[in-house]
């Protein structure tokens, strides 16, 4: 509704510009009185303040329709396959967090696909187990992808962080269940 509403005002202030501006040109005292200049430059600040309203509604319909696609495309891929597999985890491309907290896996040989969009920050990913030992750690990259692979990986509760600077403790970090 918003995304018409837009064009609709955006059209109409095309083409009422075009129509005043051919107005303005063939006559040559236009506007005759200050009453129809006062008023053609109201019609046109409702129009430019209606189309600049509908297009902030309506980029912020457009980003939250993407996060909820990129919600959903974060859930449907964070378990693997039976017998271990790939899981897929990505870090935010605007702040210092991952996209998500927890991962599952079934027990065996897992490979985290690691991706992080930001060219400015850089990211890693490694893996805890529950006694505290570090079971590898993927390489640092900005705008870029890496793989942690993890062998013959038990049921349970692992801890997957970022270890670059203090970006665990800034909360970096979430649970990689395995069953």
């Amino acid at each position: 509704m918003n995304e018409t509403l837009f064009y609709v005002f955006g059209i109409a202030l095309v083409v009422s510009a075009v129509g005043i501006a051919a107005v303005g040109l063939r006559f040559e005292d236009f506007p005759p009185s200050r009453g129809i200049l006062a008023g053609a430059t109201l019609y046109f600040a409702v129009l430019v303040g209606a189309t600049a309203v509908f297009a902030v509604l309506n980029a912020q319909d457009e980003q939250a329709h993407r996060e909820a696609e990129q919600a959903a495309e974060t859930e449907s891929t964070t378990t693997t396959p039976a017998g271990g597999g790939a899981v897929k985890l990505s870090a935010d491309p605007s702040t210092i967090a991952y996209t998500t907290d927890s991962l599952q896996a079934q027990a065996g040989s897992v490979t985290i696909d690691f991706d992080n969009p930001n060219p400015a920050i850089p990211h890693n990913v490694c893996v805890q187990s529950s006694s505290g030992d570090d079971l590898g750690c993927s390489k640092i990259v900005m705008d870029g992808s890496a793989t942690l692979d993890l062998k013959d990986l038990k049921a349970g509760s692992y801890t997957f962080y970022c270890s670059v600077d203090a970006h665990e403790e800034s909360g970096m970090k979430g649970t990689l269940s395995v069953q």
